[in-house]
């Protein structure tokens, strides 16, 4: 196997290196490294790939607590865990432990190779069949076009985050954000463009996020960034570089007859105003259908007795903008 690694465990020291030797001959593995204790071995699963153990065994070996928390680990409970010994009742007793085969130390290095290759083989497998679940999920989570979050990871996540501030003393933000004219915009340019708008759009949004804020496409051309541990003021500061962004994605786009710009709306809660998560969205939409009656291009805060706009440096003239229609 390329690049294969087997990790070699044992208290008896002639057993451990006559075990390395005999693994080495086999040709299997690109590294096979001795452990002293099953402290060393762990620490060295957490730091490095490793695609078999090998556990020398004594003759009594007792229970050993090492293996049952390989087997409760989620990550490693189906790692080949291949005991060795020199007699018959160790080896029953190597399967009785835990161990997922036992060999005997003496085994020829054609049948050692035989069975051990067996054993890698099928943990390849198992590591390739996890990456493509993994893979599958983050698709099942993800935006095609924009590479954002979707629908799915902006529902579970909202609620998740609305949970979190209920038991601690955090803020959290949203910021809903909505292009402006798209339709117009596509009818202008064509849904080829369109589509490239959207992504720019995305860039910009998650350039200007936070490594842990959330950015998602909500759906159609609206975006949302859930900002834990946020208020509204810093959301706003965050709301602002997203109009910058996409002003210069505009530029970039040399966009001259409709230029990208977006509409945003803000909510905010803490532990001391518990709000549902489809309150906060709720919210955070009134505020945005507030940005659209003001003329667009503009970020607005819901507040629990009016809306106050924010101040927004626009990118644009005052006449481009009537001339826009924006």
């Amino acid at each position: 196997m390329i690049n294969a690694t087997a990790l070699v465990i044992g208290s008896d020291p002639q057993k451990k290196l006559q075990l390395v030797q005999s693994l080495s001959e086999t040709q299997l593995f690109e590294r096979v490294k001795p452990i002293k204790t099953p402290t060393a071995l762990f620490q060295h699963l957490k730091n490095k790939p490793v695609d078999i153990i090998c556990w020398a065994m004594e003759n009594t070996e007792p229970k050993t607590e090492w293996i049952g928390k390989l087997q409760r680990h989620d990550l490693w409970n189906d790692l080949p865990l291949i005991a060795f010994a020199d007699n018959q009742q160790s080896l029953i007793n190597g399967f009785n432990l835990g161990a997922s085969d036992s060999i005997n130390l003496s085994t020829d290095t054609h049948e050692l190779n035989a069975r051990l290759q067996g054993h890698l083989k099928r943990w390849h497998r198992l590591l390739d069949l996890h990456q493509s679940r993994e893979q599958l999920q983050k698709m099942a989570l993800t935006d095609a076009l924009t590479g954002l979050g979707n629908r799915a990871t902006f529902d579970m996540s909202i609620k998740q985050a609305t949970a979190q501030i209920q038991r601690s003393e955090t803020t959290l933000s949203l910021l809903m954000i909505d292009l402006d004219y798209f339709k117009q915009f596509n009818d202008c340019y064509g849904h080829q463009a369109g589509d490239e708008v959207l992504k720019q759009v995305a860039i910009a949004i998650d350039h200007s996020a936070r490594e842990s804020d959330i950015c998602c496409r909500y759906g159609g051309e609206e975006f949302a960034v859930i900002l834990p541990d946020t208020n509204a003021a810093n959301a706003e500061v965050l709301a602002n570089r997203i109009h910058n962004q996409i002003a210069r994605a505009s530029r970039k786009l040399r966009l001259n007859r409709m230029p990208i710009t977006v509409s945003i709306g803000i909510s905010s809660t803490n532990r001391h105003r518990t709000t549902h998560p489809t309150t906060l969205i709720e919210e955070a939409d009134r505020a945005l259908y507030q940005a659209k009656e003001k003329g667009r291009n503009r970020t607005e805060t819901w507040r629990a007795t009016t809306i106050r706009p924010m101040p927004l440096e626009r990118p644009y003239s005052a006449a481009q903008q009537l001339a826009f229609g924006t």
